[in-house]
């Protein structure tokens, strides 16, 4: 279980998203939030994902999975996982395309902010085949013929569990709605 913010806006903001068409939610249940960023998530499968080691922070475009909030990731390695063996700290976002000069409020993106656990697929093969049914590119590999390939290579796999999500979509409402998980 967890805390929902949700930001209240003044009376002249409000003007402005009324003259926007805009109308805020006031509140929202935590399963209702839950379920819209669970839905938010299954539309996407890119984040960036921000690390940091030495107070050098580094983000990454990385495609990803989900269950649930859990999001999952298969990468090689490289700078990320230096970074993730200092401090499993991470934030991540996931934005749609926003263009201002068409539609202001269209602006419509994710922040979350978690911890993330990581190991070699040949070290624990069970658990990455418990995860691996979650993956969405496993039948277009198929299909490509790279099924195989893919599969030879002990590459890592990642876990992020949020503890805090930050959610905005004017359009429907969302004006940087938080969840928070309980302590």
């Amino acid at each position: 279980m967890g805390k929902i913010i949700v930001p209240q806006a003044n009376e002249k903001e409000n003007s402005a998203f009324k003259m926007g068409g805009i109308t805020l939610i006031e509140s929202i249940s935590e399963q209702d939030f839950l379920d819209h960023v669970v839905g938010f998530l299954n539309e996407h499968n890119v984040l960036h994902l921000a690390t940091c080691k030495n107070n050098e922070p580094r983000c990454t475009p990385i495609e990803y999975f989900n269950k649930g909030l859990t999001v999952h990731m298969f990468c090689e390695g490289g700078g990320k996982m230096a970074n993730l063996k200092a401090n499993s700290m991470v934030s991540y976002s996931i934005a749609d395309p926003y263009h201002p000069a068409e539609d202001f409020f269209g602006a419509s993106g994710l922040q979350v902010w978690g911890k993330v656990d990581f190991f070699k697929k040949n070290d624990d093969v069970e658990r990455f085949l418990k995860i691996q049914k979650h993956a969405r590119t496993m039948q277009g590999l198929e299909d490509q013929g790279l099924d195989e390939a893919a599969n030879s290579y002990n590459f890592n796999v990642l876990s992020i569990e949020p503890y805090k999500i930050r959610r905005l979509c004017y359009r429907k409402g969302f004006r940087g709605v938080v969840w928070k998980k309980d302590e």
